[in-house]
């Protein structure tokens, strides 16, 4: 009883203090202490899964541990994956990844909405690049007892015309050390990245995505499953081709959803937390009635209590991703939507 009243004091009183940071600050230096308990073997200390009786689940030929993961951006260079799984995550989704480094958009690019219990971010792909993604990869992945997404995403640089030649190059990088790939094409914060996702675009570039699917899967004799992670600012229009289009290309499933450009708040970039809620839900619970059964739903975007995850799993999610969420309320949040998830 005292061990795990310590626990919750150290977690209350560190989020407390990352709250006083600058945002990015705050959530690297998260990752950096998480760094230093894994390496003295102290993270048994911070972790809920042993506690909890975990059901094992099968999707898209993959085995899951336990139906709680990390959504894309908070690992976006494949340097903590193995510790997340340690802490009770059962995937962990890095990225997005591009094919050469880059550093993102200009700072502060990080906004704090602590009332709201929301962020706002411009990040706008900031990581090393597909080369040294896939070393740390290869690095980490023999200390990591969960399943391994990698969200892959056009380079800031690439134009619109020639952006399918980044994603199939990419998919030549990480088609084998990932268990699952996302396609990416729903952040705000890459210029003309939603433009993807039109009528005009998305057929030609899934049609690219699933023919270099099915030629490395005769190469490698290696099924990994790809995903599309959708816009909660899509139209009703624009989401029935998005997923007509998806499913006509052999995609796996949809990940749902990113972030919003649709907010009040005085900065731009896209809107995570609270706020997000609903408007990911009712995206959720669209794509739900439009897909065929055999498409895998993940449910990310504005996963911020119990209830939200009960409600995600409610409305035919298969897998629920945290990600602001865990920011605001780290292992707390993790341990009730581990128990949600086993009920």
């Amino acid at each position: 009883m005292p061990l795990i009243k310590l626990r919750k004091f150290i977690e209350k009183f560190y989020l407390a203090f990352t709250r006083i940071l600058p945002p990015e600050f705050a959530k690297n230096l998260t990752l950096f202490f998480l760094k230093i308990i894994y390496q003295f073997n102290l993270l048994n200390l911070f972790s809920y899964s042993n506690s909890i009786n975990l059901p094992k689940i099968e999707l898209a030929g993959i085995k899951f541990k336990n139906k709680i993961g990390i959504a894309g951006g908070l690992d976006k260079n494949a340097e903590f994956f193995h510790i997340f799984g340690h802490l009770g995550f059962g995937f962990v989704e890095v990225g997005t990844v591009t094919l050469e480094p880059q550093k993102g958009n200009p700072k502060p690019r990080l906004f704090r909405f602590v009332r709201d219990k929301t962020l706002v971010n411009t990040l706008g792909f900031n990581n090393s690049g597909a080369v040294k993604i896939l070393k740390n990869i290869k690095k980490f992945k023999p200390e990591f007892n969960g399943v391994l997404g990698v969200s892959i995403g056009k380079s800031k640089n690439t134009k619109l015309k020639n952006a399918w030649k980044d994603y199939l190059h990419l998919m030549d990088y990480f088609f084998l050390e990932a268990d699952y790939l996302a396609i990416n094409i729903s952040s705000p914060n890459t210029k003309n990245l939603r433009e993807l996702s039109s009528n005009e675009n998305v057929d030609f570039l899934l049609k690219k995505i699933s023919e270099k699917k099915t030629q490395l899967y005769n190469l490698h004799k290696k099924k990994t499953p790809i995903f599309l992670k959708i816009s909660p600012d899509e139209s009703d229009i624009n989401l029935k081709n998005i997923i007509q289009v998806a499913e006509k290309n052999n995609l796996d499933g949809f990940i749902c959803t990113n972030t919003s450009v649709n907010h009040g708040y005085k900065v731009s970039g896209g809107m995570s937390g609270s706020l997000l809620s609903n408007k990911s839900l009712i995206i959720q619970q669209k794509v739900s009635e439009l897909k065929s059964d055999k498409s895998i739903l993940i449910a990310s975007g504005g996963i911020m209590s119990k209830d939200d995850v009960e409600d995600r799993f409610l409305h035919s999610a298969d897998l629920v991703q945290l990600y602001t969420g865990y920011i605001y309320y780290g292992n707390t949040l993790l341990k009730e939507a581990l128990k949600v998830s086993s009920s």
